[in-house]
């Protein structure tokens, strides 16, 4: 949820779509940009994709403009955007976290796809399907069908994407770690393999993203981004910013 003039999202500077206030951002499998003006005002939840598949109706095939203007319009949608503008933070996070509490009781336990997603996020996306399968006491088949309709994605995209958000953390946690490392540690084939699935899904190479992670670090307090309240950055002034023009 957020609050301001205009923000646009897209995968190039060419192919930006206006955001309404309340937005579900798209299970990423490639790059995304995000273009704001104005003061910038945003309550985030991060949700697993199951979560938002069995809460919200999500699915990786959704038109986003649909299910974020249907969001939007909501009684809950506006009175947490509501809030967020007013700048009333503690009601607009227990406004929220009662909804999404709220229909998650009305959900069963998690199926079997679920728990294999859950396993996949464990293993930083090295589980296999048809070890999971076995593990879970369905057929490969069935594991790959129960998991589409509960979790909204395919095993093996979930499992690349978190295999890429595990190394992503890693690298701005530590910008010296080994690619070596990362390489052995998260099962890519080689290094080869790392930094093909790294620019697919990100547009840098991990070499790239290690160095923007080390001068954003020497510009940014990170605490800043986890502090509750209204925090002012200048991005335009920190270098690695600039939005790239191809």
């Amino acid at each position: 949820m957020f609050s301001a003039e205009t923000l646009r999202l897209g995968p190039s500077l060419t192919e930006l779509r206006p955001l309404p206030p309340v937005v579900l951002t798209p299970f990423i499998r490639q790059p995304h940009r995000t273009v704001g003006q104005g003061r910038l005002r945003m309550l985030v939840a991060e949700l697993y994709p199951w979560a938002a598949r069995q809460l919200l109706g999500w699915t990786a095939d959704t038109p986003p403009d649909a299910l974020d203007a249907a969001l939007s319009a909501s009684p809950w949608g506006r009175e947490v955007v509501g809030l967020v503008r007013s700048g009333e933070w503690t009601a607009a996070r227990e406004a929220l976290e009662g909804h999404l509490l709220a229909l998650g009781h009305l959900r069963d336990g998690p199926g079997t796809g679920v728990l294999a997603a859950q396993r996949i996020y464990g293993s930083f996306g090295a589980a296999r399907v048809a070890d999971l399968a076995e593990e879970l006491g369905v057929s490969p088949r069935t594991l790959e069908r129960q998991f589409a309709r509960e979790v909204g994605v395919g095993a093996k995209t979930l499992a690349r994407v978190v295999r890429f958000d595990e190394a992503n953390t890693r690298i701005r946690s530590d910008p010296a770690v080994p690619m070596a490392d990362l390489t052995f540690e998260l099962g890519f084939f080689d290094q080869a393999h790392l930094i093909k699935e790294f620019r697919a899904l990100s547009s840098l190479t991990p070499g790239a993203f290690a160095s923007l992670a080390a001068r954003r670090r020497q510009r940014v307090d990170l605490d800043l981004l986890r502090a509750a309240g209204e925090q002012h950055l200048d991005l335009e002034r920190l270098p690695g910013f600039e939005p790239d023009p191809t």
